[in-house]
């Protein structure tokens, strides 16, 4: 769609939209600026623009039109940061200086974003920091995993359950070895659930991902703008090899949770979304038992010069690096507890079981080009 064919509906829209966001980026940070005047332009090269003179903050329709949401809020943080050098430092906020860079890190944004070419022609920088491991450590590391998790679809249950779990081994060992990194090593991947409502048993997946995985998890939301809708995301932030690993994991149980569901749905019939809510969470809580049961106890797996864990979890909290990563791209998180649900007793049940007998494997074929794990096919 090009920005002559966007409609004055859907222009509007996106302005009510734009302003929530700078708002929303206010809060967040804490920041106390002047309300700018909103401006969508037809540009297809100037993807955003400040005018201190005029308060004016312009954006391109364009540019919405044709990105990713996420994109677009990075566009504007630039645009603000300009803003910000006026407003709090007095600097000339045409340039992309000392003042400006410490403005893009007082709201959170780095990387390419904070270079000029945010504002101007060709293709807006990439959505995430990083795709992929910058380290060869890391790249050997995943490659490894990824043969692990190719075994582990054996189908002899015990060698498929040892490939498992040694995949877990090796992540574990190599997140204990790493050295504090710097803020650029981080990576921060957006899945989009295409929800308006997050099910509970995605919020289930979620904590599961973070207590067994070295990452960090958070459930937001994005808006999009061709159908004028917010819609649930999970943000998964960590390590590329990490993040990596995880989102393969969150892939692999939703689509494993479909089918499984297709194939016993008919043992519950009249049970509706009770039974098949019940089937999903009795699925998770056994797989949850399947990785507790595999993750290595306290002193295994390590020597004796090594931090010992009997938890991945506990790596994600000792990464300081990560830590801040992640309060500079949620300044405000805060955790929500879970509602209680009715369950449908034997879907529970039964799903349990199943989900004791689930084994994490490479459900794909091939390995993404920078050495990831590919998250669909």
């Amino acid at each position: 769609m090009v920005a002559s064919e966007i409609d004055d509906r859907l222009r509007s829209a996106w302005l009510q939209q734009l302003q929530r966001e700078y708002d929303n980026i206010c809060f967040q940070y804490r920041l106390t600026l002047q309300a700018p005047v909103l401006e969508l332009t037809n540009s297809s090269t100037i993807l955003g623009s400040w005018n201190s003179n005029y308060r004016l903050l312009s954006l391109s329709a364009h540019l919405i039109a044709a990105s990713p949401w996420v994109i677009t809020i990075q566009v504007l943080k630039h645009e603000m940061a300009h803003q910000i050098c006026r407003e709090y430092f007095l600097a000339d906020d045409g340039g992309h200086g000392k003042s400006f860079q410490r403005a893009c890190a007082m709201i959170g944004l780095s990387g390419a974003f904070c270079r000029a070419s945010a504002d101007c022609s060709g293709p807006p920088p990439e959505e995430t920091r990083c795709v992929h491991p910058r380290t060869e450590q890391g790249r050997k590391v995943l490659a490894r995993v990824e043969k692990l998790l190719a075994l582990a679809a054996s189908d002899n249950e015990h060698e498929a359950a040892l490939a498992m779990q040694r995949a877990g081994e090796l992540l574990l060992r190599h997140n204990l070895r790493l050295p504090p990194s710097a803020q650029e090593e981080y990576e921060h991947r957006c899945l989009n659930t295409g929800r308006r409502r997050m099910p509970g048993h995605l919020r289930e997946i979620c904590a599961l991902l973070q207590e067994f995985f070295p990452v960090q998890v958070v459930c937001a939301s994005t808006y999009e703008p061709l159908s004028d809708v917010r819609v649930r995301t999970i943000e998964l932030l960590g390590r590329p090899e990490n993040v990596a690993v995880a989102e393969h994991c969150y892939f692999f149980l939703t689509r494993k949770m479909d089918v499984l569901w297709q194939e016993n749905r008919k043992r519950f019939s009249g049970g509706g979304l009770r039974a098949r809510n019940s089937y999903f969470h009795g699925l998770l809580a056994g797989f949850r038992e399947k990785l507790q049961s595999s993750v290595p106890q306290p002193g295994q797996g390590t020597s004796s010069g090594e931090r010992k864990s009997g938890s991945a979890e506990l790596i994600v909290f000792s990464d300081a690096g990560l830590d801040v990563f992640v309060r500079a791209a949620f300044p405000r998180l805060h955790k929500r507890r879970g509602r209680a649900m009715r369950l449908h007793a034997d879907a529970y049940r039964q799903a349990k079981a199943t989900g004791r007998s689930l084994v994490l494997h490479r459900v794909v074929e091939g390995v993404a080009a920078g050495g990831g794990l590919l998250g669909s096919g």
